[in-house]
């Protein structure tokens, strides 16, 4: 993606097979900003796609980026574009014993034309694989 520039923050990386990668640096205010902001370009430069696959890394810094902030921010996004392309996302947090609860609220609470899987941060290749089998669901 040519227009969406590196955040000191949260950085974005579209890698050679497809996927669209946001690195969290820290869990501050600024760094979900630039993850939004890049994220707002990602889905205006991608319109016309028939999936969008992203792997999204929130272990930077002393604490994990806030699932119910990312939330909240992303259903208000979701609303700017109501015809962005369906999104198949793989969230890699800190390994823990909620990983999959968390894992079960957020696969019933994501949009139906999205599905969102965590996953620990140990297993990104996991991750990586989850995110290129084909179909949505």
């Amino acid at each position: 993606m040519s227009g969406v520039p590196e955040g000191t923050h949260c950085s974005y990386t579209h890698l050679e097979n497809g996927i669209h990668q946001f690195i969290f640096r820290d869990s501050s205010r600024e760094a979900l900003d630039e993850f939004f902001h890049q994220l707002e370009q990602v889905f205006a430069e991608t319109a016309g796609a028939k999936l969008n696959r992203y792997v999204v890394d929130i272990t930077g810094g002393d604490r994990e980026v806030s699932i119910v902030s990312m939330t909240t921010r992303f259903r208000r996004l979701e609303t700017q574009f109501p015809n962005r392309p369906p999104g198949r996302t793989a969230l890699l947090i800190k390994s823990g014993s909620l990983l999959s609860v968390i894992d079960g609220i957020i696969r019933a609470l994501a949009p139906r034309r999205d599905e969102t899987r965590f996953f620990g941060v140990d297993k990104r290749d996991e991750a990586i694989q989850w995110l290129l089998r084909e179909g949505n669901k």
